[in-house]
């Protein structure tokens, strides 16, 4: 990584994604902006082209990409409604659609993303914390073949589920999630076996261990993953397609350092 780490706000919240071995990765910095590191064969940063957005203090932070090719990162606004930030290749950074919906979290809401392709479309889920500490999931499907889902957590503390499609735009999702303790950490990732049988894994803290809620392509259920971890934990994790089966890894902070799956 690069050496101007002073610059980097303390207990930030990061996001990554990549295209093989070409990485981007966001994290705020002490101006309060979203910057954005660049592996290109060497790591860059620091810049003022690498800022591309602007967030509330201690924003949670998600990203996904499709090969690098088209880039959304979310966060959260002063108002505790969820951002996005957008790239493509042609047109460079814009802003995202989704804050204009004024989707309000709550306010020590996580964020996490993920993306799946579905025949010729690209399918996102974004996740997030509400009032009542559920989790909710938002979707979004661009007129450019595109397609995400949001998943936050409200002022309940319940997981909420938010999807777009070309014709509807945003609305809620058909999903119903456990109540979660309040500042619930959320990392999500997605594969598929081909166009139709396509894979969705949230993992989430609860005081002190984390779980996972499982979408198999027909409904949600509890997964099998379980591990201890340290109270206030964030957690990241990824997926792969090797030959015939899947690779998850999960990573989360306990007693003895990294639990992974």
């Amino acid at each position: 990584m690069p050496s101007n780490a002073h610059e980097i706000l303390f207990r930030t919240s990061i996001a990554a994604c990549n295209s093989d071995d070409h990485l981007r990765v966001y994290m705020r910095d002490v101006r309060g902006k979203i910057s954005e590191t660049v592996y290109e064969n060497g790591w860059s940063s620091g810049a003022e082209k690498n800022v591309v957005a602007s967030a509330k203090t201690f924003s949670p932070l998600a990203c996904t990409s499709n090969n690098l090719e088209k880039i959304r990162v979310f966060y959260l606004s002063s108002e505790n409604t969820i951002e996005g930030i957008a790239y493509n290749q042609s047109e460079g950074w814009f802003e995202g659609s989704i804050g204009k919906k004024r989707f309000i979290t709550a306010p020590y809401s996580k964020l996490a993303v993920c993306h799946f392709e579905k025949g010729s479309d690209i399918e996102l889920r974004v996740y997030g914390q509400l009032a009542d500490n559920t989790i909710q999931e938002f979707g979004f499907k661009a007129v450019l073949s595109l397609l995400f889902s949001v998943y936050f957590q409200d002022l309940e503390h319940s997981l909420v589920e938010k999807c777009h499609d070309a014709n509807r735009g945003w609305y809620d999702g058909f999903t119903k999630f456990p109540t979660m303790q309040p500042r619930a950490a959320l990392a999500c990732t997605s594969f598929a076996f081909g166009s139709d049988n396509i894979s969705i894994h949230i993992f989430y803290s609860t005081a002190s261990e984390v779980l996972e809620m499982v979408h198999d392509g027909r409904s949600w259920r509890e997964g099998q993953f379980q591990a201890d971890c340290i109270p206030g934990t964030e957690i990241a994790c990824l997926s792969w397609i090797s030959g015939s089966s899947s690779e998850i890894r999960v990573y989360a902070g306990w007693s003895g350092g990294l639990c992974h799956l």
